[in-house]
């Protein structure tokens, strides 16, 4: 469907009017109104209050700015705070769902349980650039690790493992992906952070004593630790063992605005402020202990953890409940199949057919654990003692799966205890080895990570902290792959009213949405850029439904408005159609 649609962006501005006379012929001012004048004199001027030098007290005038189509400004695709998408022959922007899925952040995050850190590492350089405490003192057992769409990370600190057992220290903490991202918390004009490989040096090792984290890009720290009552839990505790973000957008722009975190100890799903690390919701699932979690293309939130459970986040958060298979790891791809995988099988389940029921691959293993898929097909399975599997399950549901490849890259042997997998964003797997398979024993110095190319099947190796213990998509790239597909694109206007304020009155643009395709479409605006890049958006029109509606930017009366930033939000339920936009103009008037 083509729409060309208007949006009437008319702010209300107040106006003050003083007067006392009116104008005669001959441009003489005479009393009327005024029993202060004498008659047939001119009345004096009124008395300003806020009389003084106005730099806006000019002539009001009005322009239009255009782009895309036949105007010489075509729409870039790569325009600031613009992802996934790209230009059709036209010069339309569409969709790019390759670009999409390959736009992540080129880290990987290893959360090292018995050592209490954090490693970031650079998956194109095989180096860790990185490591942060995850709890004060450094001791809040970190493991499930997921990343969000910015390329920040959340992860879940279970408090209860390697001779832990505090469950007071039950959290989860944020860290930025990128130091555009961190806060300059001490006021010292730069951000302090550690960037070195390695144990964390003194002066980033978070204190049992600090409330916050000396490393500036330790953004917050959640407690966990209570029920819903509010009641410290005993024993283990809470237990945080399932984490993913979603792929909700904030009111300021920001991509995965919650995060979700399952409570293996009070059978809950917490849906967090990704920005503010405030919990917004606690959703009871009382059919499964949450062990793994994942987001489907639908935007729907699963959970294992002796059931299988669905979060209907766009129907007021309904849970349903369905049996489970191999269970253990749990993945999704792009098709919207649900995957497990434990013991010597894996296993996926069509939520579109699930009276067809799981379908099973016993691929010959002892003790599956994580696993991940990439954008065709290839799905990667870890076993604890054999190692990575490589599984061809590009066939549709019914249609089996095969083995194709068993990598050992560290052999077989009791060091070799391969847990948590993750595909980067250049869609190449890598496997977590804690480095003993007595987990409960920490060894220093065995965490390894290894970087395993599909294509010949040989490996880089990279060393992390104590006993890594990470489950969940630790690089983001699996949110991309499997997630809601959609792209962003942001055009800025600029008006010439300077040293007026500007006033954006109407904003023309035409759609082509397709059946199984829509457009969210809202607007921000500010007098300079750098506070056009914090606003916050006004609320999203949908199209389809609606054909053209109003779009109130976030403009207050009386504030410069220089610049006028739209956003479209591109959607489509398949990797072949997309949304077009295209000939967009907006008009303005100064003072």
């Amino acid at each position: 469907m083509s729409v060309r649609s208007l949006f009437a962006l008319t702010l209300v501005l107040s106006a003050a009017s003083f007067s006392c006379s009116s104008i005669s012929t001959d441009g003489s001012s005479t009393n009327t109104s005024n029993p202060a004048c004498l008659p047939d004199l001119p009345c004096p001027p009124p008395v300003d209050p806020n009389a003084g030098v106005d730099p806006y007290n000019i002539p009001t005038r009005s322009g239009t700015t255009t782009a895309g189509g036949s105007s010489m400004n075509p729409l870039d695709p790569k325009s600031p705070g613009s992802t996934g998408v790209t230009t059709d022959a036209s010069g339309a922007i569409a969709l790019d769902l390759a670009g999409f899925k390959n736009a992540g952040a080129p880290f990987i995050w290893v959360a090292n349980s018995a050592e209490g850190t954090e490693s970031k590492i650079d998956v194109n350089t095989n180096l860790e650039v990185a490591r942060y405490c995850t709890y004060r003192g450094c001791n809040g057992d970190p493991s499930r690790s997921t990343v969000s769409l910015q390329g920040d990370v959340v992860v879940a600190n279970r408090a209860n493992y390697y001779g832990i057992n505090f469950p007071n220290r039950a959290s989860a903490v944020k860290i930025a992906g990128d130091k555009s991202r961190c806060v300059d918390r001490n006021g010292n004009g730069k951000i302090d952070t550690n960037e070195a490989a390695g144990p964390i040096p003194a002066a980033y090792v978070w204190q049992a004593t600090q409330q916050d984290s000396p490393d500036e890009c330790v953004l917050w720290l959640t407690d966990l630790s209570k029920d819903a009552a509010g009641n410290a839990v005993g024993g283990a505790g809470t237990l945080p063992r399932a984490a993913t973000f979603d792929s909700t957008i904030g009111a300021d722009g920001t991509l995965s605005n919650y995060v979700y975190i399952g409570l293996y100890g009070t059978r809950e799903v917490l849906r967090i402020d990704a920005k503010t690390g405030a919990i917004v919701k606690r959703i009871p699932v009382p059919t499964t202990l949450p062990y793994g979690m994942v987001g489907d293309k639908d935007g729907n939130v699963w959970v294992r953890g002796g059931s299988l459970v669905k979060i209907d986040v766009k129907n007021n958060d309904a849970v349903s409940s369905y049996s489970e298979a191999c269970g253990y790891g749990i993945s999704a791809d792009s098709r919207g199949y649900i995957y497990q995988a434990g013991g010597n099988c894996v296993a996926r389940f069509d939520p579109a057919n699930p009276g067809k029921g799981w379908e099973v691959l016993n691929y010959g293993g002892g003790s599956g654990r994580g696993l991940a898929l990439d954008s065709k097909f290839n799905l990667y399975v870890a076993d604890t003692s054999n190692g990575i599997y490589h599984i061809d399950a590009s066939q549709p549901h019914g249609m089996g799966m095969t083995t194709k490849k068993l990598v050992s890259p560290r052999g077989v042997s009791t060091e070799s205890y391969y847990l948590g997998i993750g595909i980067d964003k250049n869609e190449q797997p890598w496997v977590v080895s804690t480095g003993a398979s007595n987990l409960s024993v920490r060894v220093v110095g065995s965490g390894r990570v290894y970087h395993v190319n599909p294509a010949d099947y040989t490996f880089a190796t990279v060393q992390t902290g104590d006993n890594p213990y990470t489950y969940s998509d630790m690089t983001g790239a699996q949110l991309r792959i499997a997630g809601a597909p959609f792209g962003i694109y942001r055009h800025t206007f600029k008006s010439d009213c300077a040293p007026q304020k500007t006033t954006w009155t109407e904003v023309t643009y035409d759609l082509v949405t397709p059946p199984g395709t829509s457009v969210d479409i809202s607007a921000r605006g500010a007098g300079d850029l750098t506070s056009l890049n914090t606003a916050i958006f006004g609320p999203a029109t949908s199209i389809p439904p609606a054909v053209a509606g109003p779009l109130k930017p976030s403009i207050n009366e009386g504030v410069d408005n220089t610049y006028l930033q739209l956003q479209f939000k591109l959607n489509a339920n398949a990797p072949t159609i997309t949304p077009t936009v295209n000939n967009l103009q907006a008009k303005y008037i100064c003072g």
